[in-house]
């Protein structure tokens, strides 16, 4: 069983994307905005599977993620910040491992995106520490959380193709950290899966 496949087993369902749409993210419209649609593209033989989780729309509950936590918005309120996660969680099997990126959309200002994503990123350490302690019962002795690598991203709406980020500039990336990735209605994870 490919890694993709064990957190696929794990995860909720529910914030799986599937059909049509299963690689489209979509920022939706505001009052200073219109709806932004970014799909996610595979053009290499080197991305065995991809999967995409959506945790930004309103007709999932995304507060049943976090179902033991403080959800009040009366006091006592929930502590600032508590329940924070960014939009999307992208399951990336590449020949090279699993690669988890964690997107969040912005257009306009990028403020609290990285807190958004740090939360996630706390969030899928849980998962990991889980999957490693029911691997063996669940016929997994070789999981190896330690080959899973995050990828933390911002998707920032950009619509002049003079200012889109292209994959050699991905290269001198720090890659542990935030990065702000520039695109309008594409997004190719195999520059980052190194």
């Amino acid at each position: 069983m490919e890694y993709i496949d064990y957190f696929e087993w794990i995860l909720n369902s529910d914030f799986l994307q599937k059909g049509d749409e299963a690689l489209t993210m979509v920022e939706p419209s505001d009052l200073l905005h219109e709806e932004q649609r970014v799909d996610i593209k595979n053009d290499t033989r080197s991305i065995l599977d991809m999967k995409l989780y959506c945790f930004n729309t309103a007709d999932k509950n995304v507060n049943n993620l976090f179902p033991f936590f403080n959800q009040r918005s009366v006091e006592p309120k929930a502590p600032e910040g508590l329940n924070r996660f960014c939009d999307y969680i992208l399951l990336v099997q590449h020949i090279k491992g699993l690669f988890v990126f964690f997107l969040e959309m912005k257009r306009g200002d990028n403020d609290g995106a990285d807190k958004q994503i740090e939360a996630s990123c706390t969030f899928f350490d849980f998962i990991l520490q889980s999957a490693e302690r029911i691997r063996e019962e669940n016929g997994l002795p070789d999981f190896d959380s330690n080959k899973v690598q995050f990828r933390r991203i911002i998707i920032k709406e950009e619509r002049s193709n003079k200012r889109m980020t292209k994959d050699n500039e991905v290269e001198n990336f720090d890659l542990e950290a935030v990065n702000l990735h520039k695109c309008h209605s594409e997004f190719r994870p195999v520059a980052y899966c190194r």
